[in-house]
């Protein structure tokens, strides 16, 4: 897997590609969902499967003096997502100024500009620019009027109908249940030093 720590001039094996947009933090079930549809997407059009994410976590900036909460650092995530089989992955620096980015010009300069995209996908409640204003009905709005498609996957539950969660994941480590934890990651928690 091609890491890219920018989204403009991207050589052309990158671009034209089915991108699988979130932070994907924890890389759990439901976000493995978001990626594999993805995956599957690009591999019938024979594009390149791509993830777009997004370093450091948003909350970071936002709520720097929250409690510790990050379930996989950079390189656990990118191990993760590549394991899966993903072709390029594009990490964007979450600052302020790009917190100010608004939604339209997400899209414009970052989905079309710079990485082309044939196909975007992403979870049900993915919200994005400044103050969250972009969401899935504004990315199938604006793919239909700029030429790529959009898929929303919906949330991914467990038997009991409780939704896969990065804040799922959370509170069971909190409460010292790595089992319920590695039931929602799909895998055993892991700490790497």
């Amino acid at each position: 897997m091609q890491i890219f720590r920018h989204y403009e001039g991207l050589p052309a094996d990158a671009q034209g590609g089915v991108v699988a947009i979130g932070n994907f933090d924890g890389v759990h079930s439901g976000h493995r969902a978001i990626i594999e549809e993805a995956g599957l997407i690009a591999r019938s059009s024979l594009s390149p499967w791509m993830v777009l994410t997004f370093e450091p976590h948003p909350r970071s900036l936002f709520r720097p003096d929250s409690g510790p909460f990050r379930l996989t650092p950079f390189a656990i995530k990118a191990r993760l997502i590549e394991e899966m089989g993903v072709d390029h992955m594009v990490v964007l620096t979450f600052d302020r100024e790009f917190s100010e980015r608004s939604a339209g010009s997400f899209v414009s300069d970052i989905l079309i500009g710079g990485l082309k995209a044939r196909h975007v996908v992403s979870g049900y409640d993915f919200a994005f620019g400044h103050k969250r204003e972009g969401t899935c009905d504004l990315l199938l709005t604006m793919g239909k009027e700029r030429g790529f498609d959009f898929t929303a996957v919906s949330a991914v539950l467990d038997e009991e109908g409780n939704a896969f969660s990065s804040t799922r994941v959370r509170d069971c480590l909190r409460r010292g249940d790595p089992r319920g934890a590695a039931k929602v990651l799909g895998r055993s928690f892991e700490i790497e030093c």
